[in-house]
């Protein structure tokens, strides 16, 4: 298969720029990785599901791995052949070199839409990482990666596979035989309009955020309560706010912009922990300003490219396994004289976590907010396992603020690979926590002067 390289910068995603991958196969004395074209003969009488280096040991195989240079805000576009049948996921191992300035690089590997990987490659050469990617029916061995401030060298290659056990196909039954059907003279239907594709590369903002542009919107008036499982809100103006009350629903492409209220409440509500919510490519933004407003209440979803505006709390946490990626949350609505404050000002948080066990944050936009972009409070119950990482977080008093309270040291805290700018109101404030409470902390710095981020003891 021939190989392509095509870069769409973000700024002018209609024009396009044809170049070559350059594949570099080099000989070691170390052992080899293989092709991702020769997985499929790599492995032989497999039991079950067996994960699988794919290497020869130490025999004369070259290795193939790709060099990508992705210039700034462009992304680029790699084919790296075709995927073998009957691979349950893939190990691609990468890092960055020649890089000028610190950057945020994503990576998505599959058809557009698929899922993406984001780090941040600091200058010069980057530490070698390895992210296991599932193999889908529409995986076609192409490589999606994005700059956001620096021309970046990715290199990258295939590193071992996971195969699950095939089971032999039943023997067909011979057909019977039939007399000819008559022919009928058929009018195709119209093909469906297909749903725009939103934008999945670039720091989270107006252009890769939201509703997909292009979306057709249908009005809703008045709130909605999902109670049947498996429910797909898609496409929807919803003038109301929306209540979970069933598992597996999915609410996509939609703006939710509510109502008057006259208590605090939520956008999205999901109190009840109804697992396996997703919400993805859609906007929530109030009417009507209000201290009651609030963006998605709840636990148990996971929220994809997000904007989340003009709220109080964008994202108030109750509960465990919440996953927020490649979001927007900012201009939060502040009151000096808040009601549900006793008439002192807005708390306004980007994220607050109230209670949880594993609470991923990666890849995020959070501003604006008064108090902080993620308060940590511990007002419902113990948190663990918080992840925060490749996040832009500015604003707050502090603007990662972790407080212990009654339930004492947050176990299985990282903040890593962030970006922080320096507009807290507490100067040098980027985050604060106690010392009680134990944080792998890492690559985060402040932008654009790139100085290293330091815990302030609370």
């Amino acid at each position: 298969m021939a190989l392509r390289n095509t870069r769409t910068p973000l700024s002018n995603k209609n024009s396009t720029r044809t170049t070559r991958a350059v594949f570099n196969r080099t000989p070691r004395t170390a052992p080899r990785k293989a092709a991702l074209s020769a997985l499929a003969v790599s492995v032989v009488a497999l039991s079950g599901l067996a994960v699988s280096p794919a290497y020869a040991g130490s025999s004369s195989a070259d290795t193939l791995s790709a060099s990508i240079v992705i210039p700034e805000r462009e992304k680029v576009t790699t084919d790296l052949g075709t995927v073998p049948s009957g691979l349950k996921s893939v190990e691609i191992e990468f890092f960055t070199s020649e890089v000028a300035a610190r950057t945020q690089v994503k990576i998505a590997v599959g058809p557009k839409g698929s899922k993406t990987y984001s780090f941040t490659a600091p200058a010069g050469t980057s530490k070698t990482k390895t992210i296991s990617v599932p193999v889908t029916p529409e995986m076609d061995g192409t490589v999606t990666a994005v700059s956001s401030v620096a021309d970046v060298k990715l290199n990258l290659s295939v590193d071992g596979f996971e195969r699950a056990e095939s089971s032999p196909a039943p023997t067909p039954e011979p057909a019977p035989v039939a007399a000819p059907a008559p022919t009928l003279t058929l009018t195709p239907a119209p093909a469906p309009t297909p749903e725009p594709a939103p934008v999945t590369s670039g720091t989270p903002g107006a252009s890769n955020t939201g509703v997909p542009s292009g979306t057709a919107l249908t009005v809703h008036n008045g709130d909605i309560n999902v109670t049947k499982p498996g429910t797909v809100l898609s496409g929807l103006d919803v003038r109301g706010l929306i209540k979970i009350s069933a598992p597996d629903v999915t609410i996509k492409n939609s703006i939710i912009r509510g109502r008057t209220m006259n208590g605090p409440g939520a956008l999205i509500n999901n109190l009840g922990g109804h697992r396996n919510l997703v919400v993805t490519d859609t906007e929530l933004s109030p009417s009507s300003a209000s201290p009651d407003a609030n963006g998605i209440y709840g636990y148990n979803f996971t929220a994809t490219r997000l904007d989340i505006n003009n709220v109080i709390d964008g994202i108030h946490i109750t509960g465990s396994n919440v996953s927020l990626q490649d979001s927007w949350i900012h201009d939060h609505m502040h009151y000096l004289n808040d009601p549900n404050q006793g008439g002192s000002p807005s708390h306004d948080d980007g994220i607050q976590i109230q209670a949880g066990n594993n609470v991923t944050v990666t890849g995020n936009r959070l501003t604006d907010s008064h108090s902080a972009a993620v308060q940590i409070t511990q007002d419902r119950g113990p948190v663990s396992n918080f992840t925060f990482s490749d996040n832009f977080a500015n604003g707050g008093a502090c603007t990662v603020n972790i407080a212990e309270k009654s339930y004492g040291p947050i176990m299985g805290a990282a903040i890593t690979d962030n970006s922080f700018g320096r507009d807290s109101r507490l100067a040098n404030c980027a985050v604060i926590a106690p010392t009680t409470t134990k944080i792998d902390f890492a690559s985060n710095y402040y932008v654009p002067d790139d100085t290293l981020v330091t815990i302030k003891k609370g």
